[in-house]
């Protein structure tokens, strides 16, 4: 399948107003990846929410360092998983670890494409996962945003200040639903969520 951000924690990022979902911390509060093997193991499904719901975890969970998310794109540091054996591994789920039981630890990103070295056989060694050049995923979506307040225009595109709805900076940018009226090769999705590829607007808008 495609990569997907969790709808559950899209749902948490909306409803839910505890710390239990910020992307940008370490240590016990922080972002991991787990291998997971998807043939014959683990299956995506939009109803899961915590860590609990996986099965076939391969190897040793590994913490994404340098975690960070600027302007709705997450990313950190790439990861490597050290002596792997077990099942092929198809798939990383991304999910934010906290100090309590695994059953509150939140699902975040399954994802199964445009990272390299999937799907991998392990065979005792190593495994490094490099992550997509242009960041983990990407969110812009309106819905995904919160105290939004409008600025001005550039050109034609709203300009706006607002929050993501998983931290407490507040920003400065543009709203995908916006972005899709104007420029639509400049979106893309993650999940059901639009992101925008900030560099192709703002290009635009200088030609």
């Amino acid at each position: 399948m495609a990569n997907a951000v969790y709808p559950r924690f899209k749902q948490s990022l909306m409803t839910e107003a505890d710390a239990n979902k910020s992307l940008d911390q370490t240590g016990t509060g922080a972002p991991f990846a787990a291998l997971v093997s998807v043939s014959g193991g683990y299956t995506y499904s939009a109803t899961h929410q915590f860590y609990s719901s996986l099965t076939n975890i391969v190897g040793t969970d590994v913490a994404i360092t340098t975690p960070t998310v600027v302007n709705g794109l997450f990313d950190g540091d790439d990861v490597t998983f050290t002596s792997v054996s077990g099942s092929v591994v198809g798939a990383i789920v991304v999910y934010r670890k906290n100090a309590g039981a695994n059953t509150t630890w939140r699902l975040v990103l399954y994802e199964d494409t445009s990272v390299t070295g999937l799907p991998v056989t392990p065979n005792g060694g190593n495994i490094v996962i490099t992550w997509n050049a242009s960041g983990i995923f990407q969110l812009s979506d309106a819905r995904a945003k919160a105290d939004i307040r409008r600025l001005g225009d550039i050109e034609a595109l709203p300009v706006y200040s607002y929050r993501y709805c998983w931290e407490r900076q507040r920003r400065v940018g543009f709203l995908a639903q916006d972005v899709a009226e104007f420029m639509p090769r400049a979106l893309g999705r993650v999940g059901d969520r639009w992101g925008v590829d900030y560099g192709r607007v703002l290009g635009e808008l200088a030609a």
